[in-house]
């Protein structure tokens, strides 16, 4: 009898292990801000590397607009694929650790402003129409406005 109960506790902590780790994928460690937005909670260090890599996001544009500005369409397509899915490779042992704590919609923006990039990338190596790759620059940089609107970085320790 002893071991039957045992078993029904330990599948109860396995499920209330699986449902905490379901809903920290899910919404991560937010809470909502005095601005509206969604607070993100990290560590300084994870901080740091989240704005930092949204520097590079930022600095990436401004190189693909001056590129394809002055013609020099390698130095546009470098600049795009220096920040697409191979940066987000790359950062893969730093981003483990805060993933937990960033909800699903902010991964998949984020995610998918990386492959946006790759993907404008190709359009610049292939000298395709510069409206349509203007275009493509319009719905990424929606995807910076998007976020910045509905997220902010906090430090754990301002958690309010």
């Amino acid at each position: 009898m002893k071991h039957l109960q045992f078993a029904k506790i330990a599948i109860l902590l396995w499920l209330v292990t699986i449902i905490t780790l379901g809903y920290l994928f899910y919404y991560g460690n937010t809470s909502k801000s005095l601005d509206s937005r969604t607070a993100i909670h990290l560590t300084p260090a994870e901080r740091q590397l989240v704005l930092t890599e949204m520097r590079a996001l930022l600095e990436a544009v401004n190189g693909m607009l001056n590129g394809l500005g002055e013609k020099d369409y390698e130095k546009a397509a470098k600049s795009a694929e220096a920040v697409g899915m191979g940066l987000v490779a790359s950062l893969e042992h730093q981003e483990k650790t805060i993933l937990l704590k960033l909800p699903v919609s902010f991964k998949k923006l984020g995610f998918g402003t990386h492959e946006k990039f790759d993907s404008i990338a190709a359009k610049i190596r292939k000298k395709e129409e510069i409206h349509s790759i203007l275009k493509d620059m319009d719905e990424l940089t929606k995807n910076c406005v998007a976020c910045h609107a509905s997220y902010k970085i906090e430090l754990e320790s301002e958690k309010k």
